[in-house]
């Protein structure tokens, strides 16, 4: 895992690109805190960076940015190739020869050999840009659940990329001028959707696609892997029985977790008394224990200690068993290193953030999470909640002037006496799984949000922004709700906030998540399954570990990862915080919003 960036002069102009790019470098040294190196090409057209965290071969023959051989290929690559060994047996019998034992080399000897389409050959998660001198093309390309960010602006003849947002920012050419659009998507959700971020010129390289650029500056753009052409045109799987279809699960679930734990330094799962982390534990292969130990998070404001279940899991497995406590002093500085290092506006995160330091504490470099179980498992309230909303309000008649009440009136008197705003939404957004949605996951209601945007001078249509018909289409050509509630909390959930989030938080502690459950391999084994003749839940997931985890972890109700908003705001701010809201999850947004703004002029 590794901060990359670079600088694709394509223009007739001279520029020195070489003191942005070592900028950039320690910008993103704890992306990479092992190394470090920069590759500049004769025609000074060319500048990659790159620092590295050393997870598969540790030695300086993996050293980034990584050149051929013959010298006509140049990659600076961030992420992990999981089958990168079966890959270079393959490449070795096509007589291909190498000077390391990295991931990274095969990599480059894959694009060789197979040129674009050794995307389609990778199982991991990965951003890379690769200089083809050959043919005088930049390719970059990302991973198909976008689990490595890379962000780029195309600006003056020059185009700039980077693993981290404000790493761009720290360029002169790049505006901080605001996009209208995210702002709004950030009330909304509570983070930015991408492709766009928080500024006009800077956006995201969307997952599962890649970018071929020429030498004149032309851009090509291509889509290799997309998650609901996948789940439409998965199969559907029939099994006998239960069983049968248990033993699938498992024997997919081993084979990822297997997959995940290949390393040169030891791994940790992140363990909390869920039933995802026990799950991923209980599959661990025993070839690879040596190196494997657990990590549980005690954080001091939960009341819902995990510890003795996770110690009791992880000695029923034979793995040693980690416990790292942060002090209330300690959690007081990481809530200002939070929003220093914040990449782009999150509610979301600190508790990865803090995960993240708790594993830096214990001097490891990789961890393994659930992150990803709740999506496929059916973990969230979203999957009971929604058919039930939308049976319900089904129920009613349509009148728009009730819905007008609703959304105005009845708005404004749940609003001011600190009631959940949502109700005045059922009539609106209660007919239909997306809108319903909508309702459940949004932060505020965009009608709530143009409200918040006027107050701030921010002139914004909701109209405008296409946000119903987007979502609307979202859900076009799914027949099972179940499955149009997976798809949708994968794109706006998963991928939108908690990947995202967890990269910046991770790497900004010198971490490695993985993520056993966000594999595409995995993703495209267990979709017919999950749209079989069999139903798959979390108590499947336990069954086919059951004998090696204490059943209470199945017996007890879920608590998940949550943040305690209301007592974060009064300690970062040492006061009794005043809430404006219901929830305080709103107040916090609001918070770590104006936060992030503060950072940035700073």
């Amino acid at each position: 895992m590794c901060g990359i960036s670079g600088i694709f002069n394509y223009s007739n102009k001279y520029f020195n690109g070489q003191p942005i790019i070592k900028k950039i470098n320690d910008i993103q040294s704890d992306r990479g805190p092992d190394d470090n190196g920069i590759f500049e090409s004769n025609n000074k057209k060319i500048i990659f960076g790159h620092t590295r965290l050393s997870i598969i071969d540790l030695s300086k023959d993996a050293k980034q940015p990584f050149i051929s051989k013959d010298e006509d290929y140049i990659l600076t690559f961030n992420g992990e190739i999981y089958n990168y060994k079966e890959l270079k047996n393959e490449l070795i019998k096509m007589n291909v020869s190498f000077k390391s034992n990295s991931d990274t080399e095969v990599l480059v000897e894959t694009y060789k050999m197979w040129g674009t389409k050794c995307l389609d050959k990778l199982r991991g998660m990965f951003a890379f840009a690769l200089w083809d001198k050959k043919k005088n093309i930049l390719f970059l390309a990302r991973d198909p659940f976008g689990i490595k960010p890379l962000y780029y602006s195309n600006i003056g003849g020059i185009f700039y990329f980077a693993s981290q947002i404000k790493s761009l920012l720290s360029i002169k050419e790049i505006s901080k001028t605001k996009n209208n659009e995210s702002v709004f998507n950030y009330y909304l959700w509570g983070n930015i959707l991408e492709p766009s971020t928080i500024y006009k010129d800077i956006m995201s390289l969307e997952k599962g696609s890649y970018k071929i650029i020429n030498i004149n500056g032309s851009i090509q753009n291509f889509n290799y892997a997309n998650i609901k052409e996948t789940i439409l045109k998965s199969e559907n799987f029939t099994f006998k029985n239960k069983l049968e279809s248990q033993e699938y699960l498992k024997e997919i679930i081993d084979d990822t977790v297997k997959a995940h734990q290949i390393s040169d330094v030891p791994v940790q799962i992140l363990l909390s008394a869920g039933i995802d982390s026990n799950a991923i534990l209980a599959s661990t292969n025993n070839t690879f224990k040596e190196n494997l130990t657990s990590l549980t998070v005690d954080f001091g404001y939960d009341n819902n200690d995990e510890t003795y279940l996770a110690s009791l899991s992880s000695r029923n497995n034979n793995i040693k068993h980690n416990v790292e406590k942060i002090s209330l002093n300690e959690s007081d500085d990481l809530l200002k290193k939070f929003f220093k290092k914040m990449d782009s506006p999150t509610n979301d995160g600190f508790n990865s953030f803090s995960a993240s330091y708790a594993a830096k504490k214990s001097k490891n470099k990789v961890l393994l999470t659930g992150v990803g179980g709740d999506e496929l498992f059916s973990g969230y309230p979203s999957f009971n909640r929604i058919p039930k909303i939308t049976k319900i309000m089904n129920m009613l008649p349509s009148n728009i002037d009730l819905e007008n009440f609703y959304l105005s009136k009845f708005e404004k008197f749940l609003k001011n006496n600190k009631l959940n705003t949502k109700i005045a939404g059922l009539f609106k957004y209660g007919k239909s799984v997306d809108k319903a949605f909508l309702l459940q996951r949004s932060l505020f209601l965009p009608e709530e949000i143009q409200e918040i945007l006027l107050s701030n001078q921010n002139q914004l249509n909701i109209n405008q922004l296409n946000i119903f018909n987007s979502i609307e289409d979202d859900v076009k050509g799914f027949e099972n709700m179940r499955v149009s509630i997976i798809y949708l909390e994968i794109k706006y959930y998963l991928c939108a906030k908690l990947l995202k989030d967890m990269d910046w938080t991770s790497m900004s502690n010198s971490i490695e998540m993985r993520t056993p459950f966000v594999d595409w391999i995995f993703f495209k084994k267990i979709i017919p399954l999950i749209k079989s003749n069999i139903k798959v839940e979390k108590k499947d997931l336990f069954n086919c570990y059951s004998e090696k985890l204490p059943t209470e972890i199945y017996k007890r109700k879920k608590t998940g990862f949550s943040i305690p908003h209301k007592k974060l705001l009064n300690q970062y701010t040492n006061s009794n915080y005043h809430l404006k809201y219901s929830k305080p999850i709103k107040d916090w947004s609001i918070f770590c919003f104006k936060n992030y703004l503060s950072y940035e002029k700073n």
